[in-house]
Protein backbone atom coordinates (compact mmCIF):
# COMPACT_ATOMS: atom_id res chain seq x y z
CA UNK A 1 0.00 0.00 0.00
CA UNK A 2 1.26 3.50 -0.87
CA UNK A 3 1.87 4.98 2.57
CA UNK A 4 0.54 8.40 3.59
CA UNK A 5 3.04 10.53 5.53
CA UNK A 6 1.99 13.72 7.26
CA UNK A 7 3.93 16.85 6.32
CA UNK A 8 6.30 18.18 8.96
CA UNK A 9 4.70 20.81 11.21
CA UNK A 10 6.85 23.54 12.79
CA UNK A 11 5.42 26.16 15.13
CA UNK A 12 6.35 29.82 15.60
CA UNK A 13 4.73 31.95 18.28
CA UNK A 14 5.21 35.17 16.34
CA UNK A 15 5.51 36.20 12.72
CA UNK A 16 8.89 37.80 13.37
CA UNK A 17 10.25 34.40 14.51
CA UNK A 18 9.53 32.78 11.12
CA UNK A 19 12.80 32.11 9.23
CA UNK A 20 12.71 33.77 5.84
CA UNK A 21 13.66 30.76 3.72
CA UNK A 22 11.70 28.10 5.59
CA UNK A 23 8.56 28.41 3.49
CA UNK A 24 7.57 29.17 -0.09
CA UNK A 25 4.28 30.97 0.56
CA UNK A 26 2.43 32.76 3.34
CA UNK A 27 -1.22 31.85 3.87
CA UNK A 28 -2.83 34.44 6.15
CA UNK A 29 -6.05 33.50 7.94
CA UNK A 30 -7.75 36.59 9.29
CA UNK A 31 -11.06 38.04 10.38
CA UNK A 32 -10.05 41.69 10.20
CA UNK A 33 -7.71 42.67 7.35
CA UNK A 34 -6.51 45.65 9.38
CA UNK A 35 -5.13 43.26 11.99
CA UNK A 36 -3.02 41.62 9.28
CA UNK A 37 -1.62 44.83 7.83
CA UNK A 38 -0.88 46.06 11.36
CA UNK A 39 1.57 43.23 12.03
CA UNK A 40 4.92 44.93 12.60
CA UNK A 41 6.84 42.08 10.97
CA UNK A 42 4.87 42.40 7.73
CA UNK A 43 7.06 44.27 5.25
CA UNK A 44 6.20 47.55 3.59
CA UNK A 45 6.21 45.74 0.25
CA UNK A 46 3.50 43.32 1.39
CA UNK A 47 1.39 46.09 2.91
CA UNK A 48 1.72 48.06 -0.31
CA UNK A 49 0.70 45.06 -2.41
CA UNK A 50 -2.42 44.62 -0.29
CA UNK A 51 -3.24 48.34 -0.49
CA UNK A 52 -2.85 48.33 -4.28
CA UNK A 53 -5.16 45.33 -4.63
CA UNK A 54 -7.72 47.01 -2.37
CA UNK A 55 -7.65 50.15 -4.48
CA UNK A 56 -8.67 48.37 -7.69
CA UNK A 57 -11.00 45.66 -6.32
CA UNK A 58 -13.90 46.65 -4.10
CA UNK A 59 -14.49 42.96 -3.27
CA UNK A 60 -10.90 42.48 -2.13
CA UNK A 61 -10.60 40.70 1.20
CA UNK A 62 -13.96 38.93 0.95
CA UNK A 63 -12.61 35.73 -0.63
CA UNK A 64 -9.32 33.92 -1.15
CA UNK A 65 -6.82 36.09 -2.99
CA UNK A 66 -3.24 35.54 -4.13
CA UNK A 67 -1.17 38.73 -3.90
CA UNK A 68 2.36 38.71 -5.38
CA UNK A 69 4.84 40.05 -2.84
CA UNK A 70 8.59 40.05 -3.40
CA UNK A 71 9.32 40.21 0.33
CA UNK A 72 7.42 36.98 1.08
CA UNK A 73 9.46 33.82 0.66
CA UNK A 74 8.33 32.29 -2.61
CA UNK A 75 6.63 35.56 -3.57
CA UNK A 76 3.17 34.18 -2.74
CA UNK A 77 0.94 35.93 -0.20
CA UNK A 78 -2.43 34.18 0.06
CA UNK A 79 -5.17 36.02 1.94
CA UNK A 80 -8.03 33.85 3.19
CA UNK A 81 -10.68 35.55 5.34
CA UNK A 82 -12.85 33.74 7.86
CA UNK A 83 -15.69 36.19 7.64
CA UNK A 84 -17.63 37.01 10.80
CA UNK A 85 -17.15 34.81 13.87
CA UNK A 86 -19.81 36.24 16.18
CA UNK A 87 -23.06 35.98 14.27
CA UNK A 88 -25.98 33.65 15.06
CA UNK A 89 -24.85 30.66 12.97
CA UNK A 90 -21.08 31.17 13.03
CA UNK A 91 -18.88 28.37 14.36
CA UNK A 92 -15.32 27.05 14.18
CA UNK A 93 -15.87 25.78 10.64
CA UNK A 94 -15.23 29.36 9.53
CA UNK A 95 -11.56 28.73 10.41
CA UNK A 96 -11.53 25.30 8.82
CA UNK A 97 -13.03 26.57 5.57
CA UNK A 98 -10.62 29.50 5.40
CA UNK A 99 -7.57 27.30 6.00
CA UNK A 100 -8.59 24.69 3.43
CA UNK A 101 -9.29 27.35 0.83
CA UNK A 102 -6.07 29.22 1.55
CA UNK A 103 -3.84 26.15 1.48
CA UNK A 104 -5.54 24.88 -1.67
CA UNK A 105 -4.84 28.21 -3.38
CA UNK A 106 -1.21 28.09 -2.29
CA UNK A 107 -0.86 24.55 -3.63
CA UNK A 108 -2.48 25.63 -6.88
CA UNK A 109 0.15 28.36 -7.15
CA UNK A 110 2.94 25.79 -6.73
CA UNK A 111 3.62 25.98 -2.99
CA UNK A 112 4.68 22.86 -1.09
CA UNK A 113 6.03 24.53 2.08
CA UNK A 114 3.44 27.11 3.17
CA UNK A 115 3.56 29.18 6.32
CA UNK A 116 0.08 29.27 7.84
CA UNK A 117 -0.37 32.57 9.67
CA UNK A 118 -3.27 32.69 12.13
CA UNK A 119 -3.52 36.44 12.41
CA UNK A 120 -5.90 36.76 15.35
CA UNK A 121 -7.66 34.43 17.81
CA UNK A 122 -11.44 33.95 17.76
CA UNK A 123 -13.83 35.60 20.20
CA UNK A 124 -14.60 33.99 23.55
CA UNK A 125 -16.13 30.52 23.20
CA UNK A 126 -19.17 31.38 25.33
CA UNK A 127 -19.94 34.59 23.51
CA UNK A 128 -22.42 33.12 21.05
CA UNK A 129 -24.58 30.01 21.22
CA UNK A 130 -22.84 27.02 19.57
CA UNK A 131 -19.76 29.07 18.60
CA UNK A 132 -17.25 26.88 20.44
CA UNK A 133 -13.75 28.03 19.44
CA UNK A 134 -11.92 26.18 22.23
CA UNK A 135 -10.17 23.90 19.69
CA UNK A 136 -9.58 26.47 16.99
CA UNK A 137 -5.85 25.79 16.68
CA UNK A 138 -6.45 22.06 16.32
CA UNK A 139 -9.17 22.70 13.77
CA UNK A 140 -6.81 24.88 11.72
CA UNK A 141 -4.05 22.25 11.80
CA UNK A 142 -6.52 19.52 10.83
CA UNK A 143 -7.78 21.65 7.94
CA UNK A 144 -4.24 22.24 6.66
CA UNK A 145 -3.43 18.54 6.87
CA UNK A 146 -6.67 17.71 5.10
CA UNK A 147 -5.75 20.11 2.30
CA UNK A 148 -2.43 18.26 1.94
CA UNK A 149 -3.94 14.76 1.78
CA UNK A 150 -3.79 12.62 -1.34
CA UNK A 151 -6.23 9.70 -1.39
CA UNK A 152 -5.02 6.10 -1.35
CA UNK A 153 -6.51 5.38 -4.77
CA UNK A 154 -4.55 8.32 -6.24
CA UNK A 155 -1.34 7.40 -4.38
CA UNK A 156 -1.49 3.86 -5.69
CA UNK A 157 -2.16 5.07 -9.23
CA UNK A 158 0.76 7.49 -9.09
CA UNK A 159 3.09 4.75 -7.89
CA UNK A 160 2.11 2.55 -10.81
CA UNK A 161 3.19 5.39 -13.09
CA UNK A 162 6.35 6.24 -11.17
CA UNK A 163 7.86 4.95 -7.90
CA UNK A 164 8.69 8.59 -7.13
CA UNK A 165 5.10 9.77 -7.58
CA UNK A 166 3.93 12.59 -5.31
CA UNK A 167 2.07 11.06 -2.36
CA UNK A 168 1.46 14.27 -0.39
CA UNK A 169 0.71 17.80 -1.56
CA UNK A 170 2.78 19.51 1.14
CA UNK A 171 6.29 18.83 2.43
CA UNK A 172 5.94 21.00 5.51
CA UNK A 173 3.67 23.48 7.28
CA UNK A 174 4.96 26.39 9.34
CA UNK A 175 2.26 27.27 11.86
CA UNK A 176 2.61 30.95 12.81
CA UNK A 177 0.63 33.12 15.22
CA UNK A 178 -0.02 36.82 14.87
CA UNK A 179 -0.90 37.36 18.53
CA UNK A 180 0.51 35.89 21.76
CA UNK A 181 -0.50 32.33 22.60
CA UNK A 182 0.69 29.75 25.12
CA UNK A 183 3.30 27.44 23.58
CA UNK A 184 2.19 24.39 25.59
CA UNK A 185 -1.33 24.85 24.25
CA UNK A 186 -0.01 24.98 20.69
CA UNK A 187 2.19 21.90 21.08
CA UNK A 188 -0.64 19.88 22.64
CA UNK A 189 -2.97 20.93 19.82
CA UNK A 190 -0.47 19.82 17.17
CA UNK A 191 0.06 16.43 18.84
CA UNK A 192 -3.67 15.81 19.05
CA UNK A 193 -4.29 17.01 15.51
CA UNK A 194 -1.59 14.74 14.05
CA UNK A 195 -3.07 11.72 15.85
CA UNK A 196 -6.60 12.57 14.73
CA UNK A 197 -5.49 13.18 11.15
CA UNK A 198 -3.65 9.85 11.02
CA UNK A 199 -6.85 8.15 12.14
CA UNK A 200 -8.94 10.12 9.68
CA UNK A 201 -6.62 9.14 6.86
CA UNK A 202 -7.09 5.46 7.62
CA UNK A 203 -10.86 5.98 7.60
CA UNK A 204 -10.76 7.95 4.36
CA UNK A 205 -8.22 5.67 2.65
CA UNK A 206 -10.47 2.66 3.18
CA UNK A 207 -13.58 4.71 2.47
CA UNK A 208 -12.45 5.91 -0.96
CA UNK A 209 -11.62 2.40 -2.13
CA UNK A 210 -13.98 1.18 -4.83
CA UNK A 211 -15.95 -2.07 -4.30
CA UNK A 212 -13.18 -4.23 -5.75
CA UNK A 213 -10.22 -2.44 -4.18
CA UNK A 214 -11.90 -2.53 -0.77
CA UNK A 215 -13.72 -5.83 -0.54
CA UNK A 216 -14.47 -7.00 3.02
CA UNK A 217 -11.17 -8.88 3.20
CA UNK A 218 -9.20 -5.96 1.74
CA UNK A 219 -10.76 -3.56 4.24
CA UNK A 220 -9.65 -5.86 7.04
CA UNK A 221 -6.15 -6.21 5.61
CA UNK A 222 -5.72 -2.43 5.27
CA UNK A 223 -6.86 -1.82 8.84
CA UNK A 224 -4.64 -4.59 10.19
CA UNK A 225 -1.62 -3.12 8.40
CA UNK A 226 -2.30 0.35 9.81
CA UNK A 227 -2.65 -0.91 13.39
CA UNK A 228 0.03 -3.58 13.56
CA UNK A 229 2.69 -1.53 15.37
CA UNK A 230 0.40 0.65 17.51
CA UNK A 231 0.95 0.11 21.25
CA UNK A 232 -2.01 -1.19 23.19
CA UNK A 233 -4.03 -2.24 20.13
CA UNK A 234 -4.95 -5.86 19.44
CA UNK A 235 -6.39 -6.98 16.09
CA UNK A 236 -8.33 -10.20 15.42
CA UNK A 237 -10.59 -11.22 12.56
CA UNK A 238 -13.23 -13.83 11.82
CA UNK A 239 -13.54 -15.12 8.26
CA UNK A 240 -14.93 -18.61 8.86
CA UNK A 241 -18.49 -18.59 7.52
CA UNK A 242 -19.65 -21.21 10.01
CA UNK A 243 -18.39 -19.10 12.91
CA UNK A 244 -20.09 -16.02 11.48
CA UNK A 245 -23.30 -18.02 11.01
CA UNK A 246 -23.23 -19.11 14.64
CA UNK A 247 -22.10 -15.85 16.25
CA UNK A 248 -23.62 -13.25 13.91
CA UNK A 249 -26.65 -14.85 12.21
CA UNK A 250 -28.15 -11.57 10.99
CA UNK A 251 -24.87 -10.56 9.31
CA UNK A 252 -24.49 -14.06 7.86
CA UNK A 253 -27.93 -14.08 6.27
CA UNK A 254 -27.63 -10.53 4.99
CA UNK A 255 -24.39 -11.53 3.22
CA UNK A 256 -25.61 -14.84 1.75
CA UNK A 257 -25.69 -13.65 -1.87
CA UNK A 258 -21.99 -12.81 -1.65
CA UNK A 259 -20.93 -16.40 -0.85
CA UNK A 260 -20.57 -17.37 -4.52
CA UNK A 261 -17.24 -15.48 -4.69
CA UNK A 262 -14.79 -15.86 -1.80
CA UNK A 263 -13.33 -12.40 -2.40
CA UNK A 264 -16.70 -10.90 -1.42
CA UNK A 265 -17.27 -13.04 1.68
CA UNK A 266 -18.07 -11.19 4.90
CA UNK A 267 -15.64 -10.86 7.76
CA UNK A 268 -15.69 -9.49 11.28
CA UNK A 269 -12.80 -7.42 12.61
CA UNK A 270 -12.31 -6.99 16.34
CA UNK A 271 -10.13 -4.20 17.73
CA UNK A 272 -9.15 -3.84 21.37
CA UNK A 273 -7.36 -0.85 22.82
CA UNK A 274 -6.08 -0.92 26.39
CA UNK A 275 -4.93 2.13 28.28
CA UNK A 276 -1.22 2.26 29.24
CA UNK A 277 -2.42 3.45 32.67
CA UNK A 278 -5.08 0.96 33.89
CA UNK A 279 -5.56 2.82 37.18
CA UNK A 280 -6.66 5.93 35.26
CA UNK A 281 -9.31 4.26 33.09
CA UNK A 282 -12.61 6.08 33.57
CA UNK A 283 -14.77 4.16 31.09
CA UNK A 284 -14.83 1.17 28.77
CA UNK A 285 -16.48 2.01 25.47
CA UNK A 286 -17.81 -0.52 22.96
CA UNK A 287 -18.14 0.47 19.30
CA UNK A 288 -19.84 -1.37 16.45
CA UNK A 289 -19.16 -0.17 12.90
CA UNK A 290 -21.22 -0.88 9.79
CA UNK A 291 -18.89 -1.99 7.00
CA UNK A 292 -21.03 -2.67 3.95
CA UNK A 293 -18.46 -2.47 1.16
CA UNK A 294 -21.17 -2.27 -1.48
CA UNK A 295 -24.92 -2.09 -1.06
CA UNK A 296 -27.01 -3.17 -4.03
CA UNK A 297 -30.06 -3.33 -1.79
CA UNK A 298 -30.08 -7.10 -2.20
CA UNK A 299 -33.36 -8.52 -3.50
CA UNK A 300 -34.95 -5.20 -2.50
CA UNK A 301 -32.81 -3.77 -5.27
CA UNK A 302 -31.83 -0.11 -5.37
CA UNK A 303 -33.21 1.40 -8.59
CA UNK A 304 -33.30 4.72 -10.39
CA UNK A 305 -29.61 5.44 -9.89
CA UNK A 306 -29.82 5.14 -6.10
CA UNK A 307 -27.09 2.47 -6.07
CA UNK A 308 -24.51 5.07 -7.02
CA UNK A 309 -22.10 5.83 -4.18
CA UNK A 310 -22.91 2.67 -2.23
CA UNK A 311 -19.22 1.79 -1.97
CA UNK A 312 -19.32 4.42 0.79
CA UNK A 313 -21.67 2.34 2.96
CA UNK A 314 -18.68 1.14 4.96
CA UNK A 315 -17.76 4.53 6.42
CA UNK A 316 -19.07 3.75 9.90
CA UNK A 317 -16.60 0.90 10.29
CA UNK A 318 -13.89 3.05 8.70
CA UNK A 319 -14.49 5.81 11.24
CA UNK A 320 -14.32 3.44 14.19
CA UNK A 321 -11.04 1.96 12.91
CA UNK A 322 -9.64 5.46 12.47
CA UNK A 323 -10.62 6.41 16.01
CA UNK A 324 -8.87 3.33 17.41
CA UNK A 325 -5.72 4.20 15.47
CA UNK A 326 -5.78 7.81 16.69
CA UNK A 327 -6.37 6.69 20.28
CA UNK A 328 -3.48 4.25 20.09
CA UNK A 329 -1.16 6.93 18.72
CA UNK A 330 -2.09 9.40 21.46
CA UNK A 331 -1.92 6.59 24.08
CA UNK A 332 -5.05 7.91 25.76
CA UNK A 333 -4.99 6.84 29.43
CA UNK A 334 -8.64 7.35 30.40
CA UNK A 335 -10.42 4.84 28.19
CA UNK A 336 -10.44 1.22 27.05
CA UNK A 337 -12.01 0.41 23.68
CA UNK A 338 -13.61 -2.77 22.35
CA UNK A 339 -14.74 -2.52 18.73
CA UNK A 340 -16.44 -4.84 16.27
CA UNK A 341 -16.43 -3.98 12.56
CA UNK A 342 -18.88 -5.98 10.45
CA UNK A 343 -17.86 -6.08 6.78
CA UNK A 344 -20.04 -7.50 4.03
CA UNK A 345 -21.16 -6.90 0.46
CA UNK A 346 -24.95 -6.73 0.20
CA UNK A 347 -25.21 -8.59 -3.09
CA UNK A 348 -28.08 -9.92 -5.16
CA UNK A 349 -28.34 -13.51 -6.38
CA UNK A 350 -30.14 -16.84 -6.05
CA UNK A 351 -28.97 -17.27 -2.45
CA UNK A 352 -29.94 -13.77 -1.36
CA UNK A 353 -31.82 -12.96 1.80
CA UNK A 354 -35.52 -12.50 1.03
CA UNK A 355 -38.27 -10.33 2.45
CA UNK A 356 -40.70 -12.42 4.54
CA UNK A 357 -37.87 -14.51 6.02
CA UNK A 358 -37.66 -14.73 9.80
CA UNK A 359 -34.11 -14.85 11.17
CA UNK A 360 -33.31 -15.48 14.82
CA UNK A 361 -30.72 -13.04 16.14
CA UNK A 362 -27.82 -13.83 18.46
CA UNK A 363 -30.02 -12.64 21.33
CA UNK A 364 -32.72 -15.18 20.37
CA UNK A 365 -35.08 -12.56 18.95
CA UNK A 366 -37.13 -13.49 15.86
CA UNK A 367 -36.64 -10.82 13.19
CA UNK A 368 -39.10 -10.45 10.29
CA UNK A 369 -37.28 -9.21 7.20
CA UNK A 370 -39.29 -6.66 5.25
CA UNK A 371 -36.56 -4.92 3.25
CA UNK A 372 -33.15 -6.39 2.40
CA UNK A 373 -31.95 -2.84 1.68
CA UNK A 374 -32.16 -2.17 5.43
CA UNK A 375 -29.09 -4.34 5.90
CA UNK A 376 -27.06 -1.97 8.07
CA UNK A 377 -29.10 -2.62 11.18
CA UNK A 378 -28.80 -6.35 10.51
CA UNK A 379 -25.01 -6.40 10.31
CA UNK A 380 -24.66 -4.37 13.52
CA UNK A 381 -27.28 -5.94 15.77
CA UNK A 382 -25.52 -9.19 16.67
CA UNK A 383 -22.23 -7.39 17.42
CA UNK A 384 -24.24 -5.10 19.71
CA UNK A 385 -25.61 -8.19 21.44
CA UNK A 386 -22.05 -9.44 21.91
CA UNK A 387 -21.05 -6.11 23.45
CA UNK A 388 -24.05 -6.34 25.78
CA UNK A 389 -22.97 -9.83 26.84
CA UNK A 390 -19.42 -8.69 27.51
CA UNK A 391 -20.53 -5.73 29.61
CA UNK A 392 -22.79 -7.88 31.76
CA UNK A 393 -20.06 -10.55 32.15
CA UNK A 394 -17.60 -7.88 33.27
CA UNK A 395 -20.08 -6.53 35.80
CA UNK A 396 -20.74 -10.05 37.09
CA UNK A 397 -16.98 -10.45 37.58
CA UNK A 398 -16.86 -7.30 39.69
CA UNK A 399 -15.72 -4.78 37.07
CA UNK A 400 -17.39 -1.47 37.98
CA UNK A 401 -15.90 0.54 35.11
CA UNK A 402 -18.67 2.57 33.43
CA UNK A 403 -19.46 1.12 30.00
CA UNK A 404 -21.50 2.19 26.99
CA UNK A 405 -22.18 0.96 23.46
CA UNK A 406 -22.02 3.07 20.29
CA UNK A 407 -22.95 2.08 16.75
CA UNK A 408 -21.54 4.09 13.84
CA UNK A 409 -23.09 3.79 10.40
CA UNK A 410 -24.09 5.51 7.20
CA UNK A 411 -27.49 4.06 8.00
CA UNK A 412 -30.28 6.15 6.50
CA UNK A 413 -31.06 8.69 3.82
CA UNK A 414 -33.66 10.01 6.23
CA UNK A 415 -31.02 11.63 8.43
CA UNK A 416 -29.92 13.69 5.42
CA UNK A 417 -33.52 14.63 4.66
CA UNK A 418 -33.93 15.67 8.29
CA UNK A 419 -30.66 17.51 8.90
CA UNK A 420 -28.77 17.89 5.64
CA UNK A 421 -25.07 17.05 5.70
CA UNK A 422 -24.86 16.58 9.47
CA UNK A 423 -24.61 13.49 11.63
CA UNK A 424 -27.17 12.56 14.28
CA UNK A 425 -27.26 10.57 17.48
CA UNK A 426 -30.17 8.50 18.76
CA UNK A 427 -29.77 7.37 22.37
CA UNK A 428 -31.61 5.08 24.77
CA UNK A 429 -32.74 6.22 28.22
CA UNK A 430 -29.55 5.36 30.16
CA UNK A 431 -27.39 7.16 27.58
CA UNK A 432 -29.60 10.24 27.63
CA UNK A 433 -29.62 10.24 31.42
CA UNK A 434 -25.83 10.34 31.55
CA UNK A 435 -25.57 12.57 28.44
CA UNK A 436 -23.51 10.19 26.32
CA UNK A 437 -25.20 11.60 23.21
CA UNK A 438 -24.71 15.17 24.33
CA UNK A 439 -20.97 14.57 24.61
CA UNK A 440 -20.84 14.00 20.86
CA UNK A 441 -22.83 17.17 20.18
CA UNK A 442 -20.49 19.25 22.34
CA UNK A 443 -17.36 17.70 20.83
CA UNK A 444 -18.68 18.05 17.29
CA UNK A 445 -19.15 21.79 17.76
CA UNK A 446 -15.59 22.22 19.03
CA UNK A 447 -14.07 20.21 16.16
CA UNK A 448 -16.23 21.56 13.35
CA UNK A 449 -18.20 18.32 12.90
CA UNK A 450 -21.61 19.24 14.37
CA UNK A 451 -24.02 16.48 15.42
CA UNK A 452 -27.73 16.75 16.08
CA UNK A 453 -29.20 14.90 19.08
CA UNK A 454 -32.36 13.11 17.93
CA UNK A 455 -34.70 11.60 20.50
CA UNK A 456 -36.32 8.16 20.42
CA UNK A 457 -40.03 8.28 21.11
CA UNK A 458 -42.63 5.63 21.91
CA UNK A 459 -43.67 5.57 18.25
CA UNK A 460 -40.23 4.24 17.29
CA UNK A 461 -40.61 1.21 19.55
CA UNK A 462 -44.23 0.73 18.46
CA UNK A 463 -43.20 0.84 14.80
CA UNK A 464 -40.94 -2.23 15.09
CA UNK A 465 -43.04 -4.10 17.66
CA UNK A 466 -44.57 -7.31 16.29
CA UNK A 467 -48.35 -7.46 16.04
CA UNK A 468 -48.48 -11.26 15.58
CA UNK A 469 -47.06 -14.33 17.31
CA UNK A 470 -44.94 -15.27 14.28
CA UNK A 471 -42.05 -12.86 14.99
CA UNK A 472 -40.78 -10.66 17.79
CA UNK A 473 -39.70 -7.56 15.90
CA UNK A 474 -39.97 -6.01 12.45
CA UNK A 475 -36.63 -5.15 10.85
CA UNK A 476 -38.19 -2.25 8.93
CA UNK A 477 -41.11 -1.43 6.70
CA UNK A 478 -40.93 -1.89 2.91
CA UNK A 479 -40.40 1.79 2.08
CA UNK A 480 -37.21 3.85 1.86
CA UNK A 481 -36.27 5.66 5.06
CA UNK A 482 -36.68 8.97 3.23
CA UNK A 483 -40.39 8.19 2.80
CA UNK A 484 -40.87 6.93 6.34
CA UNK A 485 -41.78 9.03 9.35
CA UNK A 486 -38.94 9.01 11.90
CA UNK A 487 -36.87 7.07 9.40
CA UNK A 488 -33.52 7.57 11.18
CA UNK A 489 -34.84 7.20 14.73
CA UNK A 490 -36.76 3.94 14.64
CA UNK A 491 -33.81 1.79 13.43
CA UNK A 492 -32.20 2.38 16.83
CA UNK A 493 -35.32 0.92 18.46
CA UNK A 494 -34.94 -2.15 16.25
CA UNK A 495 -31.29 -2.62 17.22
CA UNK A 496 -32.21 -2.29 20.90
CA UNK A 497 -34.99 -4.89 20.64
CA UNK A 498 -33.21 -7.40 18.37
CA UNK A 499 -29.96 -7.29 20.39
CA UNK A 500 -31.62 -7.73 23.76
CA UNK A 501 -30.71 -4.23 24.90
CA UNK A 502 -34.38 -3.61 25.72
CA UNK A 503 -33.70 -5.54 28.92
CA UNK A 504 -31.15 -2.87 29.92
CA UNK A 505 -33.28 0.27 29.87
CA UNK A 506 -33.78 2.75 32.69
CA UNK A 507 -36.37 0.60 34.42
CA UNK A 508 -33.87 -2.28 34.67
CA UNK A 509 -32.04 -0.35 37.38
CA UNK A 510 -28.50 0.94 37.68
CA UNK A 511 -26.86 -2.50 37.83
CA UNK A 512 -28.55 -3.67 34.61
CA UNK A 513 -28.90 -0.48 32.57
CA UNK A 514 -26.52 -0.08 29.58
CA UNK A 515 -26.16 3.26 27.79
CA UNK A 516 -26.52 2.91 24.02
CA UNK A 517 -26.05 5.58 21.35
CA UNK A 518 -26.64 5.02 17.66
CA UNK A 519 -24.59 7.43 15.53
CA UNK A 520 -25.91 7.93 11.99
CA UNK A 521 -23.18 9.54 9.90
CA UNK A 522 -24.90 9.28 6.51
CA UNK A 523 -24.87 13.08 6.40
CA UNK A 524 -21.52 13.92 8.00
CA UNK A 525 -19.34 11.21 6.40
CA UNK A 526 -19.37 13.06 3.07
CA UNK A 527 -19.23 16.78 2.35
CA UNK A 528 -22.27 16.80 0.06
CA UNK A 529 -20.46 18.60 -2.77
CA UNK A 530 -20.60 16.71 -6.07
CA UNK A 531 -18.04 17.82 -8.64
CA UNK A 532 -19.22 16.90 -12.12
CA UNK A 533 -20.40 13.30 -12.17
CA UNK A 534 -17.99 12.21 -9.43
CA UNK A 535 -18.80 11.31 -5.85
CA UNK A 536 -18.60 13.66 -2.87
CA UNK A 537 -15.44 14.00 -0.81
CA UNK A 538 -15.20 11.85 2.33
CA UNK A 539 -14.72 13.83 5.54
CA UNK A 540 -13.35 11.31 8.04
CA UNK A 541 -16.26 11.99 10.42
CA UNK A 542 -16.67 11.04 13.26
CA UNK A 543 -12.98 10.46 14.17
CA UNK A 544 -12.36 13.97 15.50
CA UNK A 545 -15.71 14.09 17.27
CA UNK A 546 -15.04 10.77 19.02
CA UNK A 547 -11.60 12.01 20.06
CA UNK A 548 -13.03 15.20 21.50
CA UNK A 549 -15.73 13.32 23.36
CA UNK A 550 -13.62 10.52 24.83
CA UNK A 551 -10.03 11.71 25.28
CA UNK A 552 -8.93 13.25 28.56
CA UNK A 553 -8.82 17.05 28.43
CA UNK A 554 -9.74 17.00 24.75
CA UNK A 555 -12.57 19.31 25.72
Amino acid sequence: MAASTLPEIRTFLSFSALPAASSDSLVAIYTDLAALTALTALTTDSVSSIALAQSVDKDFGQSVTLVPSASISGGRLVLSPTGSLNDDADDVRKFSDAVKAGIARAVQAGSTRPALLLVQPPPSTNQVLDADYSRWVEVCVLAALDASYVTLVVREHRQTLSPAGVLEKLQSINLVFGQPIDDSEVQAAVVRAKAIETGRRLAVDVGYGDPERMTPYNCAQTIEEALKNVPGVEYTEIKDLEVIKREYPLLYNSARASFSEKRTWPCVVKLEYRSPEPANVKEHLYFVGKGVTYDTGGISLKIGGSMRGMSRDKLGACGVAGFVLATGIIQEPSVNLSCILAFERNSIGPNALLPDEIIVSRAGVRVLINDTDAEGRLVMTDPVAECRERIMAARAAGDKTPAAIYTAATLTGHVIRAYGWYGATVANGPARKDKYDRRLAVSGLAYGDPFENSIMRREDYQFVESKTDREDVYQSNASPSTLTDRGHQYPAAFIIKASGLDKHSLKAGEQEAIPFVHVDIAGSAEDGVELGQGLCAITGSPVATFAGAFWTNAL
